[in-house]
């Protein structure tokens, strides 16, 4: 099986020439699905070269399939969905007692401009201002790779500030997750399904996301968090406003919203089995 966007192109030439069989797992376009025209034309041929000698091709949201089928660089009969990568629940599991105090609203992953890091920085700023009861953390570590990326300086600019606080990065995330209320995701990265949601689905927290594909499979809006459009920095704040004014009932049936849609669409014991029938299906 292939991941992300180099092995599934060069590993399916490499194994073409190897007489090898393989199963493409398109975890999002990442990067390629937000640069210019130009980018975007180049990896759609080289796309539609390397799918060609898959014998089978996985998307993880149906926005992702429906776009290859259109763009004719993948044959029909081929492609699958499987909503995400899987996500131990047991490992991701509720924290026993929730922290007390102003809610905790937490950005975790890369330091990169498309996961929308400076919408959240801006709507923590601005919410600041108006004396909002609510903490904002950062967790996560620049992508020196990629073109996107920022400079740690600058989100502890924002931590000099006062608005945020940066939190560096973690190997386990759990501790940090554990510790916040709702999870911030305002990315226009092309995700697959953000593991990172997942995760703190998973933890129960409430999640405010994209309505981007991908990150819009992980919310039902009023259900389990809220949708905004991307880019949109008054619909985050507003969104963040939304969950400062739900009442501690109306909390924690979200928090528990997330951990059925996690446990039944997401989890290791939904996924897995999906994965294995496809790898019998071709090995």
């Amino acid at each position: 099986m292939l991941y992300t966007i180099k092995p599934n192109i060069l590993g399916n030439y490499a194994a073409a020439l190897a007489g090898v069989r393989t199963v493409s797992v398109l975890e999002g376009l990442g990067y390629s699905g937000s640069a210019s025209a130009r980018w975007r034309r180049l990896t759609a041929l080289l796309y539609r070269l390397a799918l060609h000698t898959a014998r089978k091709v996985v998307f993880l949201n149906t926005d992702d399939r429906r776009e290859f089928l259109e763009k004719k660089l993948v044959q029909p009969a081929k492609t699958l969905v499987i909503h995400g990568p899987g996500i131990d629940t047991a490992h991701f599991s509720p924290p026993e007692q929730q922290a007390k105090g102003k809610p905790v609203f937490l950005f975790s992953g890369r330091l990169l401009a498309e996961k929308g890091i400076r919408l959240f920085a801006d709507a923590a700023e601005q919410l600041h201002r108006e004396g909002a009861p609510a903490v904002f953390q950062i967790l996560g570590a620049p992508d020196p790779g990629n073109p996107s990326t920022i400079d740690p300086a600058e989100v502890q600019n924002w931590a000099n500030a006062g608005f945020v606080h940066y939190l560096g990065s973690a190997d386990d995330v759990r501790p940090k997750l554990a510790r916040a209320d709702v999870l911030v995701l305002p990315s226009w990265y092309r995700e697959g399904v953000p593991r990172s949601v997942l995760e703190a689905m998973a933890m129960g927290k409430i999640i405010i996301t994209t309505d981007t594909p991908g990150c819009r499979d992980t919310v039902e809006p009023g259900k389990n968090g809220f949708l905004v459009p991307p880019g949109d920095t008054p619909a985050l704040t507003n969104a963040i406003r939304q969950v400062l004014a739900l009442t501690p009932e109306q909390r924690t049936a979200m928090s528990a919203g997330s951990i059925e849609k996690v446990r039944t669409e997401f989890s290791d014991e939904v996924v897995l089995p999906e994965y294995l029938q496809v790898i019998e299906s071709v090995f």
